[in-house]
């Protein structure tokens, strides 16, 4: 019998993928306002969407890796630096809309 190892695994994907789908959202907002006036904001865009991206697949990939039988005990997530990396992308994405907002 295969122990149920609970929806936390899944509760924790989807609350990832709603925060990389609002950087998403910051990345094509900085795009749009950064188009044809603002090199900086562009740039920003281009780069927070990219990572947003990144962010999304690392995290599937983590909860991917945990969801297999020889992943260790039930409901663990695995790699912390992934963790630890999108929580820093959402700091860092944070801080270049405090950035697009001042200089607007």
């Amino acid at each position: 019998m295969i122990p149920d190892p609970g929806l936390q695994p899944e509760r924790t994907l989807l609350a990832w993928r709603r925060t990389s789908l609002g950087l998403v959202a910051n990345g094509i907002l900085l795009l749009a306002s950064g188009h044809g006036t603002s090199d900086v904001r562009l740039g920003l865009g281009i780069v927070v969407t990219v990572l947003a991206l990144a962010c999304w697949a690392a995290v599937s990939a983590v909860y991917r890796r945990s969801t297999r039988p020889e992943a260790g005990p039930p409901g663990e997530l695995g790699s912390d630096r992934v963790l630890r990396a999108a929580a820093g992308l959402v700091l860092v994405v944070g801080l270049f809309d405090l950035y697009a907002v001042i200089t607007r």
